[in-house]
């Protein structure tokens, strides 16, 4: 779901720590020391240093939302290497060897988005979830109701017979990508337009300031990160680092696109992954980590609270079927974590 993204320590230490961070973020009180802040941000009350420092990586859902196809997840987790070094890590990281993930392709794309930044839509094996992906396009304009697309967006596809070939809907969907990278990049979250195949009008923008009014203390604590990208309104001030996925969303793969910034704040880094179009699985998705630095065992790494905001057609559901949607987040949030942890222990 975007790019997301073991401790021993001394009481010595995060004695020194404390005062190093308290002012951490501006407008956030002072705390007593990073896990301290964790304890005091997340719903994490008793979240354990040590047991982070093994490896463990807790995940659960976040507070919750009266917004229907909401959802938030937070998890917390210990990266072994400094701050910097894991900003520029998780950034650069690209999820495709990690099959359980499902993540078929990953590229960037460039600052002045054109078709030609998704040609590796071509080299994509045809397996059963991009086939399904295909005979879906292929089905446009008459049956658009399993791709989330506009009405205008649905009426650009011209192709051949059902299963007649890839090329153009590799063509289509190269086009479609990039005229939503382009006014992602001029206009941001508002610039995009509407998802309508499904239905109802869904407009990212709307449900992004949506999830950020539900979840508080996300909003407060990133703040200033939040008005540098632009997030949930127009262009922000930060240089975005563009990039687009294609990911099997339930049998059938879906092409996505996404931004990630990043911004110093004191002695740690703030980070913002944001996912402004997908054709499938999800609507939008925000993705914010909060980094501080911590000593273990004499060697320089990073605390990370990580929190997920997420908009999608199927959680807007009511009882034991959302309760169940809603469990499912956590895992596999989790699942993508434990995969960077151990790309990140390889690259040390």
């Amino acid at each position: 779901m975007g790019r997301a993204p073991t401790l021993l320590t001394s009481e010595g230490i995060i004695g020194t720590l404390s005062i190093l961070l308290a002012f951490l973020s501006v407008g956030n009180p002072v705390q007593a020391d990073p896990i301290g802040e964790v304890r005091s941000l997340s719903v994490f009350k008793d979240a354990d240093l040590n047991k982070l420092a093994g490896g463990a990586v807790l995940a659960s859902k976040g507070p919750a939302m009266s917004f229907g196809r909401g959802l938030a997840v937070e998890s917390v987790y210990v990266v072994r290497m400094p701050v910097q070094r894991t900003v520029v890590l998780q950034q650069q990281w690209n999820p495709t060897p990690h099959p359980e993930l499902r993540i078929f392709t990953q590229a960037d794309v460039s600052g002045r988005p054109s078709p030609t930044d998704f040609r590796a839509l071509a080299s994509v094996p045809l397996n059963s979830s991009v086939k399904a992906l295909v005979e879906a396009t292929e089905r446009l304009p008459g049956d658009a109701a399993k791709l989330q697309l506009s009405l205008a967006e649905a009426k650009l596809f011209v192709g051949g017979p059902i299963g007649g070939g890839r090329e153009a809907v590799d063509s289509f969907w190269s086009k479609v990508l990039a005229e939503h990278a382009q006014a992602y990049v001029a206009g941001g979250f508002s610039a995009q337009p509407p998802y309508q195949t499904g239905g109802a009008a869904v407009r990212v923008s709307e449900d992004a300031n949506r999830l950020m009014r539900e979840d508080n203390k996300v909003r407060v604590q990133f703040a200033s990160l939040i008005e540098g990208a632009g997030i949930g309104g127009g262009r922000g001030s930060l240089r975005p680092n563009l990039y687009w996925q294609i990911f099997d969303a339930e049998g059938r793969a879906a092409v996505n696109l996404g931004a990630s910034y990043s911004k110093a704040v004191g002695d740690g880094f703030q980070v913002a992954d944001v996912q402004y179009y997908s054709s499938g699985g999800f609507y939008t998705v925000l993705t914010f980590y909060q980094l501080w630095p911590v000593t273990i065992e004499g060697q320089p790494a990073t605390l990370v609270w990580r929190s997920d905001l997420i908009s999608s057609a199927q959680l807007d559901l009511r009882g034991i079927e959302r309760m169940g949607a809603g469990a499912v987040a956590p895992r596999e949030i989790q699942k993508v974590v434990y995969a960077f942890l151990r790309d990140a222990r390889s690259s040390r």
